[in-house]
């Protein structure tokens, strides 16, 4: 008896003891990550700044580079350009408010070629880079014309392909949701949604 008494006693202590060490392991990796974020936070600060503590500025002989990110191909271009003159003078945090507003009000052209997201990649005196990330909308929307099940392109909402499924061999709940128009996002989706109805 007192034997498995002693047995229990040591298997409780040294249950607390692992458990105390797996709970300092977490705060000490917890206290590493919070110094390393702080270090990174203070070093982005002191890199934003020139030895006279003022902020860093655009000025004619920053570099300008563009990266042009095809979100379909995967596809990464680097181009060196002419700095737009609307950029000149801007620190990293008004650059950063202008391109939230380019994105907000995106001109014709850039809505038409796709672009979905611009970001500042690096900001410094000598060297500028934005990415701009562009991709076509494949989407399909499918609707009832003339009795049959229709493809349109989500992008300009043109007539894509008429698939021959007629609306006689679909369900009363396929059939409201192709009248309200039945939004796919990639064409395996589509695929396979045409493949229901047509079962």
């Amino acid at each position: 008896m007192r034997r498995r008494y002693t047995m229990v006693c040591l298997l409780l202590c040294a249950m607390v003891l692992l458990g105390g060490m797996c709970y300092g392991s977490y705060r000490y990796a917890q206290q590493v990550t919070e110094e390393r974020l702080q270090y990174r936070e203070e070093k982005t600060d002191q890199t934003e700044q020139t030895s006279g503590g003022t902020q860093q500025k655009i000025n004619s002989d920053t570099k300008y580079i563009v990266e042009i990110y095809n979100g379909d191909s995967e596809e990464n271009v680097r181009e060196v350009r002419t700095m737009p003159s609307e950029y000149a003078g801007m620190t990293r945090k008004e650059l950063e408010a202008y391109l939230d507003s380019f994105m907000s009000d995106l001109p014709e052209e850039e809505v038409d070629a796709g672009l979905i997201d611009i970001k500042l990649v690096s900001f410094s005196k000598d060297e500028l880079v934005i990415r701009k990330t562009y991709q076509e909308d494949k989407g399909y929307i499918l609707r009832l014309v003339d009795g049959e099940v229709t493809i349109f392109s989500r992008a300009n909402e043109d007539e894509f392909e008429k698939t021959g499924i007629s609306q006689d061999s679909l369900t009363e709940e396929d059939i409201r949701a192709l009248q309200e128009g039945y939004s796919v996002d990639s064409e395996k989706d589509l695929y396979s949604i045409l493949e229901n109805f047509s079962s």
